[in-house]
C-alpha cells in the first residue's frame, strides 16, 4: 500500500504547472501530489455543455489546496470533435480519446500563455478501456501538442519520464505507479491527505448513454443553430416531427423552466391555456398550422387532459412573449407518437 506524500521537493527555480481539475478523486489527488512537490499549480475545469463533472466539487478541491481555478467552456469546436472523432466512439457517441485531445490541447495553450512548465492530469493507466490504455495515453499526449509535457502523477513511474522529470523540475521518485480500475490506493491516499468529500466514481458523460446519443445524432443529421441549443438535449421528451421541425416536451416544472431558459430566439413556446401541464418547445422556422396542431397534440397527450376532449393550446415566439395565439390540439395515439420519438 502506498503512503501519502508529505515532503516537498526543492527545485532550482520556481516551477509552474497547469492541472485539469474535475473535482473527482483522481484529479484531486494528482493536484495534491504536484502541489506538495513545491510546484505552483493553476487548475482548469472544462465545463461540459450537458454537465459531467461537478464544477462546485472542482472549486472545492482547488480551494482546499489554495490554487487558482479557471473555468473554460467547451463550445462549437468541441461539437465538431464529437461529430467527427479521429479515434472513433466508445459504446455510444462518446469520443473519449478525441475529447481528451481537445481539452488537453486547450490546456497546452493555457500552459504557454501563463508560462507553465507542464500540464498534469489525474489519469490512471488502465483505468478506462478506451482512453487510458497505454497506446491511448500516447495518442492523447502527441495529438494535443503536449509530447513530453503531459504528466500523469498517479501512474508516472509506469510511463516514460516526461521533460520536467528529466530536467529535475519535479522528483520522479515522489510520483506514483497506480494502474487498473481499482481505486483502493487512491482512497488510501485521500485518507492520508484528509480528503473525504470526493464524489463516487461514475461514468458521468451523457454521450455514453444511448438515449442522449440518439438526440445528438439527430441534431447532427438535421442541424442546430448554436452550441447553447444543444444543452436542452438533456431535458424532456424529444420528437422529430419532420426534417424541419422538432419538439421537446418538459416532464416537470424544473424541466419546463430549463427548456424555456435555453430556447433559441426563433423557437416557439407552447402551453395549455391554464399552464397546468407540460411546456413544449417547437424548433424550426415558420411552422404551419398543421405543425402547430400536431405539437399541441403532444402537449395535451402528456398532460392530465390526455383523454379529454380536444383542448386549445396557446403558443408564442420566444422573441415576443406578447404575441400569443391559440390552436386546437390534434388527437394523437401512441402509435402515432412513438415513431416521432428520438
Amino acid at each position: 500500500m502506498i503512503q501519502p506524500i508529505t515532503s516537498l521537493t526543492p527545485t532550482q527555480r520556481p516551477v509552474k504547472a497547469v492541472g485539469l481539475i474535475s473535482g473527482g478523486l483522481d484529479s484531486t489527488i494528482a493536484a495534491k501530489i504536484v502541489h506538495d512537490l513545491g510546484v505552483e499549480v493553476e487548475g482548469i475545469y472544462f465545463a461540459m455543455p450537458w454537465g459531467c463533472c461537478d464544477k462546485g466539487k472542482a472549486q472545492q478541491a482547488a480551494d482546499r489546496l489554495g490554487i487558482k481555478l479557471i473555468i473554460l467552456q467547451l463550445d462549437e469546436r468541441y461539437l465538431e470533435t464529437v461529430r467527427k472523432p479521429k479515434y472513433g466512439y466508445g459504446s455510444a457517441l462518446n469520443p473519449c480519446v478525441d475529447c481528451r485531445i481537445h481539452m488537453f490541447s486547450r490546456a497546452a495553450q493555457y500552459m504557454n500563455a501563463v508560462g507553465a512548465d507542464f500540464v498534469f492530469t489525474g489519469e490512471v493507466l488502465g483505468q478506462r478501456p478506451m482512453s487510458q490504455m497505454r497506446k491511448s495515453l500516447q495518442w492523447i499526449e502527441r495529438d494535443s501538442g503536449l509530447e513530453g509535457r503531459l504528466l500523469r502523477p498517479l501512474s508516472a513511474q509506469l510511463l516514460k519520464p516526461t521533460i520536467p522529470e528529466q530536467q529535475g523540475l519535479i522528483d520522479r521518485e515522489k510520483l506514483l505507479q497506480i494502474s487498473g480500475r481499482s481505486r483502493k490506493e487512491q482512497i488510501h491516499l485521500a485518507q492520508g491527505f484528509g480528503i473525504t468529500d470526493y464524489p463516487a466514481a461514475a461514468g458521468g458523460c451523457l454521450l455514453t448513454e444511448q438515449p442522449f446519443a440518439q438526440r445528438m445524432k439527430d441534431i447532427f443529421q438535421y442541424g442546430y443553430r448554436n452550441f447553447r441549443e444543444t444543452i436542452a438535449l438533456k431535458w424532456g421528451r424529444h420528437f422529430r416531427i419532420n426534417k424541419d421541425f422538432k419538439a421537446i416536451v418538459g416532464r416537470d416544472e424544473e424541466e419546463n423552466a430549463a427548456l424555456i431558459h435555453y430556447a433559441h430566439s426563433d423557437d416557439y413556446i407552447m402551453q395549455l391555456s391554464k399552464n397546468d401541464g407540460p411546456t413544449l418547445i417547437l424548433k424550426g422556422y415558420h411552422p404551419s398550422a398543421e405543425i402547430f396542431s400536431l405539437a399541441a397534440g403532444l402537449v395535451q397527450h402528456f398532460s392530465r387532459y390526455k383523454n379529454n376532449e380536444l383542448v386549445d393550446v396557446r403558443y408564442w415566439p420566444v422573441n415576443n412573449k406578447n404575441d400569443i395565439h391559440l390552436i386546437q390540439a390534434q388527437r394523437l395515439t401512441e402509435n402515432e407518437i412513438e415513431p416521432l420519438r428520438i
